[in-house]
């Protein structure tokens, strides 16, 4: 029996223990309720790790597997009036999980046929074709960059990672649909999606939805995602978890990014300035503060912790847009998307938690953020989860106060124990205040000693600088917020730090 059959045998099962309503005339819908359903049965399970796919495909290199792509005219949706065409990722290299793909329509599920005829294989070096292909998951495009051609809007693909953009952007961050034990001393799990559905839109529908079944050790689940293209392409996500297990730490909307090197840190013999898919983490608490902490690269693994009341909004943004800070033709580090997610409901009590590993190379994913509640999850608990994730280059519409636009460090002279932090503040108010102005700054310190700062106007840059210097006992890391003010009102947001010996 081989693996892939083996699987479906699974999801064929899950399927008849779904369409088992109490009402007869329910027993052909397919809903989420479906889905709840089958996350539900799952739980109450033991856990039975999925089957890898075996062979050639399973061989290809990281080069080879990109070069495999599906055959445009093979497009699901692509015969009809559909915006929405959908093109499918077979099992192969490190995304060895098959998952099983079905259309829902008229309440319907369909399992997608498929077939190796569908994908060209002529740059990928196998000597033979495979006779026959598991998928490992999909891509959508839409007319979202020009009137009938059809660029890529969101994949999903491998573990339950996904990626999406809006227009004129290019993929970058990453969101999850779950973070099991993240970095907290022992082996972390990573939730897979083991069946999705595609949920067929009616013509000219501007929005499209996808289902998905979630599975892992200690948990599952049920996501609806409803995916809005545009300037701003936004999936509106619908969870909820069923606890197979106690967990010691559930990661709700984890984003996953990377920073390799920027202001306050430029890369070793590299002509690029700054190198990163994202150089800040943006909260919005739930009393109305926004902060603002650059991301790093650190030299050891390094969590920081953001205690909130039903946040209004967390994110991981590229902030800088201007390519002359990248000067990378090739990657468009400026074009990347800020991924911002917004919770349509009360979260309670818990804290928003920033992990930064250690990166020897810019092709690691080394930044991790999401939402932890304060209260731990226990076996048989069901907890549901409703937010908004955006794709997004412009912040403007998140706060009108002026933002951070960059964080420099460096030596003070002759105080050879002394550092120094400038840290530029613009928009908002600040664009339109003469530089006489007396701004003030608010600074705080969690160890060491403050020995001066002091604000300076840049006229033509419409910003204005704040220096901190600083001495650190040496021993402790320095946890910084500042923020600037003029005659008692606050016009920016909070910028946080953490200088570390």
């Amino acid at each position: 029996m081989s693996h892939a059959f083996r699987f479906s045998l699974l999801f064929t099962l899950l399927l008849a223990l779904a369409a088992t309503p109490a009402r007869a005339q329910d027993q052909q819908a397919f809903t989420f309720g479906s889905v709840e359903t089958m996350a539900a049965k799952l739980a109450a399970e033991p856990y039975r790790e999925p089957a890898s796919v075996q062979g050639d495909m399973r061989q290809l290199s990281y080069d080879h597997y990109r070069a495999l792509r599906a055959k445009p005219d093979t497009a699901l949706w692509r015969d009809s009036k559909s915006l929405f065409h959908v093109e499918f990722f077979p099992a192969g290299f490190i995304y060895e999980k098959p998952v099983e793909i079905s259309v829902v329509e008229d309440n319907k599920a369909t399992p997608v046929a498929i077939s190796p005829d569908q994908f060209d294989f002529s740059d990928t070096g196998l000597k033979e074709l495979p006779k026959q292909v598991a998928l490992a998951g999909f891509r959508v495009t839409y007319p979202i960059n020009n009137p009938g051609k059809f660029d890529e809007i969101i994949a999903f693909l491998g573990a339950s990672y996904f990626r999406a953009i809006g227009r004129g952007q290019v993929y970058g961050a990453s969101a999850r649909g779950l973070a099991i034990d993240t970095a907290i001393g022992r082996p972390e799990q990573f939730p897979t999606f083991r069946a999705f559905w595609l949920v067929k839109p009616a013509d000219g529908a501007s929005d499209l939805t996808v289902w998905a079944l979630l599975d892992s050790p200690d948990a599952t689940g049920a996501f609806s995602f409803v995916i809005h293209p545009g300037g701003r392409t936004t999936v509106d996500t619908h969870a909820v978890l069923y606890m197979r297990n106690d967990v010691q730490l559930l990661g709700i909307a984890p984003l996953t990014s990377m920073y390799f090197a920027g202001k306050a840190s430029p890369p070793r013999d590299d002509y690029r300035p700054e190198i990163h898919d994202s150089d800040g983490l943006y909260m919005s608490t739930g009393a109305g503060e926004r902060i603002w902490r650059p991301l790093s690269n650190p030299a050891a693994l390094a969590i920081s912790s953001f205690s909130d009341s039903n946040p209004k909004g967390f994110g991981l943004l590229q902030r800088e847009r201007d390519f002359a800070q990248y000067q990378d033709s090739a990657a468009n580090l400026q074009a990347r998307p800020g991924l911002w997610i917004e919770p349509k409901d009360s979260w309670g009590d818990g804290e928003v938690r920033l992990v930064e590993i250690p990166s020897q190379s810019e092709t690691n994913d080394n930044i991790v953020a999401f939402w932890v509640s304060r209260w731990p999850a226990h076996k048989g608990e069901r907890k549901e989860y409703n937010y908004l994730l955006s794709a997004l280059d412009d912040e403007a519409a998140l706060s009108p106060l002026a933002r951070v636009t960059a964080t420099r460090a460096g030596a003070v002279p002759n105080a050879p124990k002394q550092r120094r932090i400038a840290v530029e503040f613009a928009g908002g108010e600040l664009d339109g205040l003469a530089p006489e102005q007396p701004v003030e700054a608010a600074v705080s310190l969690s160890s060491g000693k403050v020995m001066r700062t002091y604000v300076e106007p840049l006229p033509s840059r419409k910003s204005w600088r704040l220096f901190i210097e600083f001495e650190p006992d040496g021993k402790n890391p320095v946890d910084m917020r500042a923020s600037l003010g003029l005659r008692g009102q606050t016009l920016t947001e909070t910028w946080s730090f953490v200088w570390r010996p």
